[in-house]
């Protein structure tokens, strides 16, 4: 009986760490921008990540402390969650989205990106 438990733990916890993440960033001061389809995942500290226009983010989970997350105009996340300190995601101003969090963090809603005059389009 005891050998069954321990199986059926040991699974589960397999099933646990294989169904996680899709995208998982590993290791300190990594930096990382991409386009990203599926979970996100942030192991360890000083991590700088962009999650780029276009991205379907269902959860963000960060692991770690002092990492920072922008999340760009265009790029849905639907959950955060923050395991660790002072890390910071930056996030559109009208994106809607579910925090859990161990740890003090921050989440900061930002403006729409506003280009510098010398880049706009003329015309």
């Amino acid at each position: 009986m005891k050998k069954m438990i321990c199986a059926v733990l040991a699974l589960g916890m397999l099933a646990i760490s294989v169904g996680c993440a899709a995208n998982s960033i590993v290791g300190d001061a990594a930096q990382r921008t991409g386009q990203y389809s599926g979970d996100v995942r942030i192991t360890g500290n000083g991590t700088h990540l962009t999650i780029q226009s276009g991205s379907v983010v269902p959860t963000l989970s960060i692991i770690g402390d002092k990492c920072t997350v922008t999340v760009e105009d265009g790029a849905e996340v639907g959950r955060i969650e923050f395991w660790g300190n002072s890390s910071t995601v930056t996030i559109p101003n009208g994106l809607v989205v579910w925090v859990s969090q161990v740890g003090t963090n921050s989440l900061v809603r930002r403006d729409p990106v506003q280009l510098p005059p010398a880049q706009r389009k003329q015309g």
